[in-house]
C-alpha cells in the first residue's frame, strides 16, 4: 500500500517545487488593465460608492479631420436597391453601393465626403464630392437608418442647381 502511494506521489515531485509555481500572477490584456487603473484611480479619489454611482470618467477620444468626416459604423457595409444587387459575384448591380468610413463606391462613380453637416443616431447629412464617367459634381446626401439598421434611405438634393432632392432605399446585404 506504501509503494502504492509513493509511485502516485512520484510524478507530482517530478514537477517541480513550490518555488516555480506563481499563483498570484495572473497575464491581463493591456486595455483590461488601464481600465482596472482607471477604476482603482476613480475609486481612491472619489470613494467606491461614489464611483459606483457616477461611474469612471473616460477619457474623450481627440478629435482630427479624419474622424470627423467619418460616417457612422451602423451605415457602413454593402447595400443593394434589389437582391440581385446583394450578389457580390453579379458585376452589373447598378443598384448596389458601398459605404466606406469616408466614402461611398456606387457602380460607375465614387463619392468622398467632404464634410458631416449633422450627425445623430440614425441618420448623418453629409456633403460629398462626387467623381465618375470622367465628371465631378456636389451632392448635399442624407442617409438614415430605418427597420432596425436594415434599410439605408438615400436623399441627395443637387448643391446649388434648385433641382428636387432625389430618394433611394436600400436593404442591408
Amino acid at each position: 500500500m506504501r509503494r502504492a502511494a509513493f509511485l502516485l506521489l512520484l510524478p507530482l515531485a517530478a514537477c517541480g517545487g513550490a518555488s516555480d509555481a506563481d499563483y498570484n500572477r495572473v497575464d491581463v490584456p493591456e486595455k483590461e488593465a488601464e481600465a482596472q487603473n482607471a477604476i482603482d484611480a476613480a475609486v481612491a479619489q472619489n470613494g467606491a460608492a461614489s464611483t459606483a454611482r457616477a461611474g469612471v470618467p473616460v477619457a474623450a477620444t481627440p478629435r482630427n479631420a479624419a474622424r470627423d468626416r467619418a460616417l457612422p459604423k451602423d451605415f457602413q457595409g454593402y447595400w443593394g436597391v434589389t437582391p440581385n444587387d446583394c450578389e457580390l459575384a453579379n458585376t452589373n448591380a447598378t443598384g448596389r453601393i458601398n459605404v466606406d468610413a469616408d466614402r461611398i463606391r456606387f457602380f460607375e462613380s465614387r463619392a468622398r465626403v467632404v464634410d458631416v453637416v449633422s450627425r445623430s443616431t440614425y441618420a448623418v447629412t453629409v456633403d460629398l464630392r462626387f467623381e465618375g464617367e470622367g465628371q465631378t459634381w456636389q451632392r448635399r446626401t442624407a442617409l438614415s437608418l430605418e427597420n432596425g439598421g436594415t434599410a439605408l434611405v438615400r436623399t441627395e438634393t443637387p448643391v446649388g442647381s434648385g433641382a428636387a432632392p432625389a430618394t433611394t432605399r436600400y436593404q442591408r446585404c
